[in-house]
């Protein structure tokens, strides 16, 4: 986090205590803090209520203030402050239905998800943790706050937010909380599908994907989740080995390609990301990956594998093979690939000594497909030593590859 963030907020609980009023540091700053992790979020909490905070400082947002959160600008800074709250009736699963503003931050934390998010930290680094977050930070352990089917119920989806912080950080789950999870699961159907993609994406780059693969599949969650009931179909376990190749599969993509490969999805990668409302790069980068990773596992020529690289590009192949190495424990392909690449005289189409106005010009035709397919089996030409990669050798040899083909 940048300095001037941390310093920003350190004004705001000046202020507030010195009006008179109890603030601190809450949720994610406070257990990343104290795990020595890199830290994302600034959230304060205080005694003070909506209108007072608004009196407080020069520049503030209404940003909810029927749920008491108000955005103070500090020094330049957004900085959220919400008062301290209890809630209570949740009928969407979600929101609750009654907000009520509380003078104690122990009323406010019980209301949290888990015990590790469910500490405050004051101007003078003194911890409050009514719940028991820094033990269960010590025994690495994700435990709800108070009774976990009641957490779960307030909000079905920390249910998937349980395993996504056992895949982030590494920690196990409470059996008790893991148990209502099971009992909970089929509740994840109320949650809004962005939601839900977005802890599943945070929870696959983190280092520990593996656990919430397995979480999803072991708690039933995967059988109510959209898209995911599509992808686990057919797959109610993950081997150890499975376990270990999804680690080693770098990046978002790639490990979103695993899965569709080794749970043999490979034709609904498309409808089942867009059923998560996935982003379409993100789309469009896995399919080319699996539908990559499937010729290389198929028969196929050096020649081939030239023309993948000038259609494809060598950075998708390179990852296709990677993935390929990881799958079939063939690390070889990843050298190759690499070697034909080095070889190459032409890797783009556009280090041809001709472009497609060229080829129109020349064979006095309308664009079309047939002109990349062209621009395609000469610049193969030119790396198989067939011809060479100037003008005018180049629009001959196309002139004799149109009147072979007509």
């Amino acid at each position: 986090m940048q300095s001037n963030i941390l310093e920003a907020g350190k004004q705001v609980l000046h202020v507030l205590e010195k009006a008179g009023y109890t603030a601190y540091f809450v949720g994610g700053y406070v257990r990343d803090t104290l795990l020595g992790r890199p830290v994302h979020d600034l959230d304060i909490a205080t005694s003070a209520r909506p209108d007072e905070v608004i009196s407080l400082f020069a520049r503030t947002i209404p940003t909810g203030l029927a749920h008491g959160t108000v955005t103070v600008l500090q020094d330049g800074v957004p900085l959220e402050v919400t008062t301290f709250r209890t809630e209570a009736g949740y009928a969407d699963h979600r929101r609750p239905d009654e907000v009520r503003f509380v003078s104690d931050i122990t009323e406010d934390l019980a209301r949290r998800d888990f015990t590790v998010n469910a500490m405050a930290l004051d101007l003078r680094g003194d911890v409050v943790d009514p719940f028991g977050g820094r033990q269960d930070l010590n025994a690495r352990i994700v435990r709800a706050v108070g009774k976990a089917d009641e957490r779960f119920a307030e909000d079905a989806l920390r249910m998937l937010r349980c395993l996504r912080f056992a895949s982030q950080l590494g920690f196990s789950i409470d059996p008790h909380t893991y148990e209502a999870i099971q009992r909970h699961a089929q509740d994840i159907r109320y949650v809004a599908v962005e939601r839900i993609s977005a802890e599943w994406n945070k929870a696959l780059v983190g280092p520990y994907p593996e656990r919430i693969v397995t979480g999803v599949l072991h708690t039933g969650l995967a059988s109510a989740l959209p898209g995911f009931c599509q992808l686990f179909e057919d797959k109610h376990d993950f081997t150890d080995r499975e376990q270990k190749q999804l680690c080693t599969a770098d990046g978002l993509v790639l490990r979103w390609a695993y899965l569709f490969l080794i749970c043999n999805r490979e034709a609904e990668v498309e409808t089942i990301l867009r059923a998560l409302r996935c982003e379409k790069k993100v789309i469009r980068a896995c399919q080319q990956i699996v539908d990559l990773t499937r010729r290389l596992h198929g028969s196929h020529t050096a020649g081939e594998r030239i023309c993948w690289i000038l259609e494809q590009g060598f950075e998708a192949l390179h990852e296709a093979a990677s993935l390929y190495a990881i799958i079939y424990e063939d690390e070889n392909v990843v050298r190759e690939m690499r070697q034909l690449y080095e070889s190459m005289r032409i890797t783009v189409l556009q280090d041809l000594a001709i472009n497609g106005a060229d080829l129109q010009k020349e064979m006095n035709r309308r664009g079309g497909p047939w002109v990349r397919d062209l621009l395609l089996e000469l610049a193969l030409d030119v790396n198989e030593g067939r011809a060479e990669n100037e003008r005018q050798a180049l629009l001959l040899r196309a002139r004799m590859i149109v009147d072979e083909d007509t």
